[in-house]
């Protein structure tokens, strides 16, 4: 209770109060702020084919020892396995504090030590970056050479597009 009664008696308390009510309001409305944070979560897809086989096949012999070796990995939120006639498909969703870089070798890594029958491709091991892929993707097709529609995409409709792009901002 001292210390509420020095509180109420001292004015210089009430103007400390008020100050750090002021520099809270001043620094809130300072504060960062990010209007689109980065929520894609670090996926890596492996993809492995043995031609001829059925899916039956490719269940046993290629998706099963995929999913056990990746399965060991550190971090990993979903793991989707698919089994087609002739190829497999292993998605590896890991969590967002997750490099997508150091994930993508631990998966190589896993992957490499698999034991596949003879006849398999060598599996591929590729990262799914959102923000590489493509937001606007625009189709030209014209009863004209292609150096002509060449020239009209650039300079009728790219142009057009990169000015817009560049008020916008």
């Amino acid at each position: 209770m001292k210390l509420a009664d020095v509180s109420v008696r001292l004015p210089c308390s009430r103007m400390m109060s008020a100050a750090l009510i002021i520099l809270g309001w001043f620094s809130y409305r300072e504060l960062g702020l990010d209007l689109m944070p980065k929520t894609d979560y670090p996926t890596v897809t492996v993809g492995a084919s043995l031609p001829g086989a059925s899916a039956e096949e490719i269940e046993t012999t290629v998706t099963k020892p995929i999913e056990a070796a990746v399965n060991t990995i550190n971090g990993i939120d979903e793991l989707r396995c698919s089994s087609s006639q002739g190829s497999a498909r292993c998605s590896v969703t890991f969590v967002l504090e997750r490099e997508i870089e150091a994930a993508t070798q631990d998966v190589r890594d896993k992957v490499a030590t698999v034991r596949f029958p003879r006849d398999t491709d060598p599996p591929s091991v590729t990262k799914i970056d959102p923000d590489s892929s493509p937001i606007l993707t625009i189709v030209v097709f014209a009863k004209r050479s292609p150096k002509e529609l060449t020239q009209i995409a650039d300079k009728q409709i790219k142009q057009v597009l990169e000015t817009v792009q560049t008020s916008a901002k």
